[in-house]
This record gives C-alpha cells, sequence and structure tokens, in this order.
C-alpha cells in the first residue's frame, strides 16, 4: 500500500476549481477516494480538501461536481463512503448549538424526490447523503448516467428551488455553512407520526411528518410548499433497532412541532 501524496491532490483539486471546472475537482477526488492508499487516517486533510471546493462554488461543485463523486463511489465503496460522510459532517458541517440524535444509513422521502444514503437528524434539521433524484427518474451508474439523473426537469427543479430556500433558512446567521448534502427543515413541523407502510410490515418502518417551507420560485414570486417528508431507516421492520431509531427520529422532531 502506497502513500497518497494530499498536499498534490489539493493543488490538482485547486486547480480544477479555479477553472471552474468542478466535475474535473470531483473526478480527482473520487480517484483518490477510491484507491486503497486513502485510510480514515486521512479523513481529516481529504474532508479539508471536499471542505474549501464546496466553500469556493457550493451550488456549481454539488450540483456538477459532487453527484459525479457519489455516483463513482458509492458503488464501489459504500462501507467506506459511509464512514467518511459521518466523519465530514460531524466535523466540518455542524451548526453551532447542534446536536445529532441519532445517525444511520436510511431514506428520505418527498413527494417529488428521495435520496438514499446516510440520514442525520439533529435538533436543527434532517441531512441525508447521497444523489437527490426524482421519482421515476430510474437512472443510475457513474458517468453521464450521474448527470441525467438529475434532468427529470418538471418535478425536480421545482423541489430544487425549495432545496436551496431550505439550505439558507437553516444556516441562518450561524456563521460559516457548508451544504453538504440534502438539507430538509424540522423547526415548526407537524403531524409527526410513526407508520408502516409496504406489503406484509406490520410494525412502523418510518416516520412522516409535515412542514410548511417558504421559497421563491423560479419568477421572483413566494410560494409556501407544503411539504410530506418521510424517513426511513435501512432496517429490518422487525428489529429492536428499527424500533430505537424511529423512536429518536420522533421525538427529536416533536420537539421542534408546532404546538
Amino acid at each position: 500500500m502506497g502513500k497518497l501524496d494530499l498536499a498534490k491532490l489539493k493543488a490538482e483539486v485547486d486547480q480544477e476549481m479555479s477553472k471552474g471546472k468542478g466535475p474535473n475537482a470531483a473526478n480527482k477526488l473520487q480517484g483518490a477516494f477510491n484507491s486503497k492508499d486513502l485510510t480514515s487516517a486521512e479523513y481529516q486533510q481529504f474532508g479539508e480538501i471536499l471542505r474549501d471546493c464546496i466553500a469556493k462554488d457550493p451550488a456549481s461543485f454539488m450540483e456538477k461536481g459532487y453527484i459525479l463523486f457519489d455516483k463513482m463511489t458509492r458503488p464501489r465503496n459504500p462501507a467506506k463512503l459511509s464512514e467518511f460522510e459521518k466523519f465530514f459532517v460531524e466535523n466540518f458541517c455542524k451548526l453551532p448549538g447542534e446536536e445529532f440524535a441519532t445517525i444511520f444509513d436510511g431514506w428520505v422521502e418527498t413527494g417529488k424526490s428521495w435520496i438514499n444514503g446516510n440520514v442525520f437528524v439533529s435538533n436543527m434539521r434532517v441531512i441525508a447523503t447521497g444523489v437527490q433524484e426524482a421519482k421515476g427518474a430510474g437512472v443510475s451508474g457513474g458517468g453521464m448516467f450521474a448527470f441525467l439523473s438529475m434532468i427529470n426537469l418538471g418535478s425536480y427543479l421545482y423541489n430544487k428551488a425549495i432545496m436551496d430556500q431550505i439550505a439558507k433558512s437553516v444556516s441562518g446567521a450561524s456563521g460559516p455553512f457548508i451544504p453538504f448534502g440534502v438539507i430538509y427543515p424540522i423547526k415548526g413541523c407537524y403531524e409527526v407520526a410513526q407508520e408502516s407502510k409496504g406489503f406484509g410490515v406490520k410494525n412502523p418502518n418510518r416516520v412522516k411528518y409535515k412542514i410548511d417551507v417558504p421559497f421563491t420560485n423560479k419568477k421572483g414570486k413566494e410560494e409556501i410548499a407544503d411539504m410530506t417528508i418521510s424517513i426511513i431507516p435501512n432496517r429490518d421492520w422487525k428489529s429492536p433497532e428499527m424500533a430505537e431509531i424511529l423512536g429518536k427520529v420522533e421525538t427529536t422532531l416533536k420537539s421542534v412541532a408546532k404546538a
């Protein structure tokens, strides 16, 4: 096993970002991440490089670059990516006063989209990692497929406007904010409940809640999105661990719900 030259990686990634080439930067990052040379001892340095990419151009990198990183990494190194995502969120993305009640692998679904990866439920928000896709897009894989999965125009772009507004509203005036993953608001939520869904499922396998999110549409008009969000752990619905996770999610959401 060789030694990964992280200083060289940083220089190459910085150069690509300075040219406005987020996908090229992401491609270099995924190449390094998927090599056997990157170990958990180097997550701090690797995370700093990723953080700087996001901070330099959040919209471009997350929408055009990180999607490529995810699509080229999650199928090849799911356990390693999961481990790194947890490290990155907890060390680079936490807001002042934020505490995570539970972190698990699973899904977050809305009426228009879904995302599969790690789910972080805190006292301020829900973060889901992975690539958000419009329901029905059904595209997977790497390369150009990474971009095709994001262009189900009708529903995805509508949802993207809402997601952008959520990221801004959740961060507030808290200082430096790294918009990693897809962020779902929880403050002022309502109708929080565990439920069972799916053929043969008797025990609860998700927590569903509703929330009203103000956002500005493409024409500059203010609207309110009535969102229904389901949080679904990737666990057997009969397992004690499923019940424990759902309990923590429900308790956290109800602590910030509308009276």
